[in-house]
């Protein structure tokens, strides 16, 4: 069970709750039981291949976050008898840039409740605090559910030049707007 103290209760739309916090190394075998639960359909939209489970070093590198150069946190199901990732979401900087890429997955079951919503806007409101110039992310063209939320946060879309089944979501963040969208 998720201890009293361990993270943020969030309500979601339909009333139930989960508990969001950072993603912590000893998370690597809760995260690879979320990955593995997702739809097939819901591991392509996150990963663009319909991976099965996430390797050693994909999952060491996503459960062993540097805080100096990005964010990932879990939504943790309270409503189980043992404690279940229900979804998770990241920023990382790139490389000798202060732009930084996010990406995220909700739990099928979890998703159309406004968790995805409140976990984007925490990663924006980090993103302002850390001085983050430009949050994008990818997208799969057929993802229409992350593209109207995309658009329903302010992020600005385009096509890839690169591939024409993605695209790209880019939100240059305003002094004001991300913190008042993180605040909701």
């Amino acid at each position: 069970m998720i201890a009293a103290g361990d993270g943020q209760a969030l309500r979601l739309t339909d009333g139930s709750e989960v508990v969001v916090r950072s993603i912590r190394p000893d998370d690597a075998p809760l995260l690879q039981a979320f990955v593995r639960r997702l739809s097939l359909r819901s591991r392509r939209f996150r990963f663009f291949v319909t991976l099965a489970e996430l390797s050693a070093a994909q999952l060491e590198r996503f459960v062993n976050v540097d805080p100096a150069r990005g964010l990932a946190l879990i939504a943790l199901s309270t409503r189980q008898e043992c404690t279940a990732i229900v979804a998770e979401a990241r920023y990382a900087l790139e490389a000798q840039s202060a732009d930084a890429e996010f990406a995220i997955a909700v739990a099928d079951e979890f998703q159309r409740r406004g968790l995805g919503a409140q976990l984007v806007k925490r990663l924006l409101a980090s993103a302002l605090r850390s001085g983050v110039r430009r949050l994008f992310g990818e997208i799969k063209s057929d993802n229409r559910a992350m593209l109207a939320l995309a658009t329903r946060l302010g992020f600005r879309l385009r096509g890839s030049m690169d591939d024409a089944s993605v695209v790209i979501a880019n939100m240059l963040p305003p002094v004001g707007r991300i913190g008042s969208i993180g605040s909701s």
